[in-house]
Order: C-alpha cells, then sequence, then structure tokens
C-alpha cells in the first residue's frame, strides 16, 4: 500500500544507557525488539532489522517473524553505521525500492498511524524527506527518498542520520509524533509501560 517503501528497524546498540541490552527488555512478556518489529511488519511493508551487540540473542526474539536481519558486526562505531548496513540490505534486496522508513527498536510504541500518515505522503511527494517530532525534536521514525541511498550507504557516526536532516532541511517535512518514547532508561520502560495500561515490572532482562 505504500509502493515499495521498506522498514530499516535499528535494534544493534549494546543499550549503555539502559544497564544492558534493552532491545530484550519484557513488555507484556515480549521482549520489545519483538514488539517493534512486529509493528513494523503489520504495516504490510518489507522489513529489515539491523542486530549488532548480542546479535545471537537479539536474533533470536525475532524467530518466526517474516523479516530479513542484516548483521552490523562495526554496530560499536555508532548509529551510523548501523543505519548504513541496513541501507545496504535494502539495496541488495530490494533494488525497486522508493523509500527507506528508518525506525528504532526502543521506540516500541509506534502507532500505525504515523506508518501511514507517512506512506501517503511519500506516494505524492517522492522527494521529500519525512521526519516524525515529538516535544520538539525530529527523529525518527525517518523516510528518506530514494535518492538518499547513496549517502546512507556510507554514513558512519554516533548520531545516525541528524547531518543529513540539517542539509536536506529545506526537503524535510515533520510530522507530530505523539507516541514517540524512545527507550534509554529503565524509566523510560516504565514509562512505556504505564502508557500500555501495565503494572510496574523489574526493567532485568
Amino acid at each position: 500500500m505504500a509502493g515499495s517503501t521498506v522498514i530499516v528497524l535499528l535494534a544493534a546498540g549494546e543499550g549503555r544507557r539502559f544497564g544492558s541490552i534493552k532491545q530484550l527488555a519484557d513488555i507484556d512478556g515480549e521482549p520489545m525488539v519483538r514488539r517493534s518489529a512486529r509493528n513494523a511488519v503489520d504495516s504490510g511493508l518489507p522489513v529489515i532489522v539491523v542486530t549488532g551487540a548480542e546479535a545471537e540473542r537479539v536474533e533470536g526474539a525475532l524467530t518466526g517473524l517474516p523479516l530479513r536481519v542484516a548483521r552490523n558486526e562495526a554496530w560499536a562505531e555508532g548509529m551510523g553505521r548501523s543505519l548504513a548496513a541496513g541501507i545496504g540490505e535494502l539495496r541488495r534486496s530490494y533494488p525497486q525500492a522508493t523509500g527507506a522508513l528508518v525506525c528504532l527498536a526502543d521506540q516500541p510504541v509506534i502507532g500505525q498511524a504515523l506508518f501511514e500518515a507517512m506512506f501517503a505522503r511519500h506516494r505524492v511527494a517522492g522527494d521529500r524527506i519525512l521526519a516524525s517530532e515529538h516535544a520538539g525534536v525530529t527523529g525518527p521514525p525517518v523516510l528518506f527518498p530514494r535518492d538518499c541511498f547513496e549517502a546512507l550507504t556510507d554514513w558512519s557516526g554516533a548520531l545516525g542520520a541528524h547531518a543529513l536532516l540539517e542539509r536536506e532541511s529545506a526537503r524535510v517535512e515533520r510530522f507530530s509524533d505523539l507516541e514517540g518514547i524512545d527507550v534509554d532508561t529503565p524509566e523510560d520502560l516504565q514509562r512505556v509501560r504505564t502508557a500500555l495500561g501495565l503494572p510496574p515490572r523489574q526493567t532485568s532482562v
């Protein structure tokens, strides 16, 4: 329904601020990475998950889901390298893709409504970069058009694609994201659990 957009889900970090491998943190009996990946799969689009730290454990949490895995051996070099790994896999496996929706595994409550709005806009404005905005901060999910793929394949650094968003600011469109809770700390996870109506629970994995 969104042409040939592919979702690239970044799940390669070590969770330093969280204190453990946050991709495996439990949310209602399910690892966070699986919940985020399942949400991406529910969009009906192809999904690529980029793994890195504790790759075998994270990949094990994705067993049975219809998606591709791209393992980033250089995950410690920062989110930029994981983004490059995901876009590289997209270019190899889906050469006709017109867009890449880059999402983070630590945003487990992103709703389908945001995805749908971005897909709809991409269909009619395929040259625009579509970014979400939460509390005045612009960031993922971000839908990059095809002409960004080459630059992203060579990307590096700790800040993901923020530099590209700044460089291409004239064609960036922002979508309000009221559900954009990034799980960076155990306290953030409790906020997610509260948003989902779940009781408090320990964040250890």
